[in-house]
């Protein structure tokens, strides 16, 4: 992987942390259960950014 893939997989890291601990109050407020919504939400990133990932693969390998 070269340096703008790695750049992406740790933003996607760190929003992922950010948006987790906004949406639960992990560590400021009362602990709230997360929800369906966002685990929704984190499941689609994610995959899109791994389909990304490997669709540019399958490109530099043609």
């Amino acid at each position: 992987m070269d340096k703008g893939k790695w750049i992406a997989v740790v933003t996607c890291l760190l929003l992922t942390a950010a948006a987790y601990i906004g949406s639960t109050g992990l560590f400021y407020t009362e602990y709230r259960p997360i929800r369906n919504y966002d685990l929704v939400a984190f499941a689609a990133s994610w995959t899109g950014l791994i389909y990304m990932l490997i669709r540019d693969k399958n490109k530099k390998d043609r």
